[in-house]
Parts: C-alpha cells; sequence; structure tokens
C-alpha cells in the first residue's frame, strides 16, 4: 500500500512538473521535490547508507549546474522563461 502511494506522489510530480515550467526556477523547485519524495522512498526500502550519500551528492551536484544555468540564462537572456528556450 506505501509503495502504491509513493509512486502516486512521484506520478503526481512528474506531471507538476510536465504542466508548470514555464519558469525555469519553478522548474528546478519541482525537480529538487521529486529528489525528495525518492529520497523517501529508498529511506522506505532500506538500501545501504552509501546509496543515500551518492544520491545526495548528485542532487546537490544537480541543484548547483540548475542554479547556475538559472544565472546565465537570465545574464544572457534577461529573463528565465523556458518557452524561448524551446525555439533554439
Amino acid at each position: 500500500m506505501l509503495e502504491f502511494v509513493i509512486f502516486n506522489l512521484i506520478l503526481l510530480m512528474l506531471i507538476i512538473l510536465l504542466n508548470f515550467n514555464i519558469y525555469f526556477l519553478s522548474f528546478l523547485i519541482g525537480l529538487e521535490h521529486l529528489i525528495s519524495i525518492i529520497l523517501f522512498y529508498m529511506i522506505l526500502i532500506d538500501y545501504n547508507s552509501w546509496i543515500y550519500l551518492i544520491y545526495l551528492i548528485y542532487s546537490v551536484c544537480e541543484g548547483v549546474l540548475g542554479l547556475s544555468l538559472l544565472v546565465s540564462m537570465n545574464y544572457e537572456y534577461g529573463h528565465q522563461k523556458i518557452n524561448f528556450l524551446n525555439m533554439m
């Protein structure tokens, strides 16, 4: 039952990421929320503790790269809308 609830939360988060990604910052916040849901699921399954550390390292690197991309987009284009990037 718990796996079904977690699966529905992940599916809901993916739907939110696909529908509300007008701004890059809201997309990054949604992605970080998805990472926290997956980490919670990994804790419930009780994987090895090294996997938590590796997963957190990758998620921090993803967050830093996303924020640096956000700053460079704001510097280069003057805004952070994702719809403009789809035309490139």
